[in-house]
C-alpha cells in the first residue's frame, strides 16, 4: 500500500513538471503582474481614501469649533448683559426675575445647542467614514472575485 502511494505521489510530481512549460510560466508571470498592479492601485486608492476620510474629519471638527466659540461668545455676551441688567434691578424680586428668565433660557439654548453639537457631530462622522466604506466595499468585492 506504500509502494501505491509513493507511486501516485511521483506521478503527481511528474505531471506537475510536466505542466511547467515556457507557456504556462509566461501566464503565471503575467497573472502575478497583473496581482501586482491590483494590490498596488487599490493600496493608492486606499490612501487617497484615508487622506479623504481625514480632510472631512479636519472639515467638521472646524465647523464644530467654529460652531462652539460662536456660543461660546454669545452665552458670554448675553450673560455680562444679563448680569448688568441684574445689577442696575430696582428691587430684589426684579433681580430674581431677571436672573430666573436667564437660567430657562440658558438652559433652553444649551440643550439646543447640545442637539447641534451631536447632529454636527453625527455628519461629521458619516463624512469621515464614507470614503472608507467604499474602499472596504471594493475589498470585499475583490476578495471574493478571487474566490472559485
Amino acid at each position: 500500500m506504500a509502494a501505491t502511494k509513493k507511486t501516485v505521489q511521483e506521478t503527481n510530481a511528474f505531471e506537475s513538471m510536466m505542466a511547467f512549460n515556457p507557456e504556462s510560466y509566461k501566464e503565471g508571470s503575467e497573472k502575478f503582474a497583473e496581482g501586482v498592479t491590483t494590490f498596488t492601485d487599490f493600496q493608492k486608492n486606499y490612501l487617497e481614501a484615508v487622506m479623504a476620510s481625514a480632510g472631512a474629519f479636519a472639515k467638521g471638527v472646524e465647523k464644530l469649533t467654529a460652531e462652539q466659540t460662536a456660543f461660546a461668545k454669545s452665552s458670554f455676551e448675553e450673560g455680562v448683559a444679563i448680569a448688568k441688567a441684574a445689577s442696575s434691578a430696582k428691587s430684589l424680586q426684579e433681580s430674581v426675575d431677571i436672573n430666573s428668565t436667564y437660567a430657562r433660557e440658558a438652559i433652553e439654548k444649551n440643550l439646543g445647542q447640545a442637539t447641534k453639537v451631536a447632529d454636527l457631530w453625527i455628519e461629521t462622522t458619516k463624512q469621515t467614514v464614507e470614503p472608507l466604506t467604499v474602499r472596504y466595499s471594493e475589498l470585499v468585492e475583490k476578495i471574493q472575485s478571487y474566490r472559485p
